[in-house]
């Protein structure tokens, strides 16, 4: 089994994208190989519905040329999801997103769902997704750690998080999910500071969670493919005006 994984945003530093797959290297079966693909333009960070529709397009393209490639599935690496239904429209391989994925999961763990986001704007980011997924039922609370994506690899950020779960204990919020892929490595860590403090909250990191998903569906045969309004290549128009 093969996965593809598309980074939402260019200029990623190999170091970081290396410890993800380090990380996601533990979390796979044996068989499953993992495979990294970056978009070669767009914002830095998806924080936004703008900057997700920018980078959202760039994200296509990848997944229209991955219908060549012998992956099995595609995975988007963003916790908004970023063009994800779009992907499933024109995709024949599976493609999941980290988002619905881990507050699926969460659910399973608790009847009260937090999720932990970067900052203010985001909490608005949250509820409209929880609108758009029929998750608001299943969300009691967002909290921020008040830092943006690419603020988030400051030595403050696990101090951050195990108070926001803390928090959120205090509100019988026991799942508590990391709202950016990009809080992988401090996942483990925050899980243990909390054990030390006697806390009973489960952390679910969407990165692994989400890829561990995508690869229980292929291993089942499903796929989550949309059977939409034709999209034909002939009915593009690219600049210049020329149809394809």
């Amino acid at each position: 089994m093969k996965i593809k994984i598309i980074n939402p945003a260019p200029m990623m530093e190999p170091d970081f994208v290396q410890a993800m797959e380090t990380y996601l290297r533990k979390a796979v079966r044996p068989g499953t190989e993992i495979e990294f693909a970056d978009v070669k333009q767009g914002y830095r960070s998806v924080e936004t519905e703008a900057q997700g529709i920018i980078n959202g397009a760039e994200i296509l393209r990848l997944v229209m040329a991955l219908q060549e490639d012998d992956c099995d599935g595609i995975f988007i690496n963003c916790f908004d999801d970023p063009a994800l239904i779009a992907a499933r429209e024109i995709s024949q391989k599976p493609v999941l997103g980290p988002y619905g994925s881990a507050v699926s999961f969460a659910g399973l763990l608790g009847e009260r769902v937090g999720i932990i986001t970067t900052d203010d704007y985001g909490i608005s980011c949250e509820e409209r997704k929880a609108r758009h997924y029929g998750f608001l039922n299943r969300i009691a609370a967002v909290k921020p750690v008040e830092l943006t994506v690419l603020e988030l690899q400051e030595n403050e950020l696990i101090q951050r998080l195990t108070d926001c779960c803390l928090e959120f204990e205090k509100e019988r919020i026991t799942a508590v999910v990391l709202g950016c892929t990009g809080m992988n490595q401090a996942a483990d860590q925050v899980q243990a500071a909390l054990r030390r403090a006697g806390s009973k909250t489960q952390v679910i990191e969407p990165l692994k969670t989400g890829v561990k998903t995508l690869e229980l569906m292929i291993e089942l045969g499903y796929t989550n493919t949309i059977k939409s309004t034709p999209i034909r290549k002939e009915d593009y128009v690219p600049q210049g005006g020329e149809v394809l």
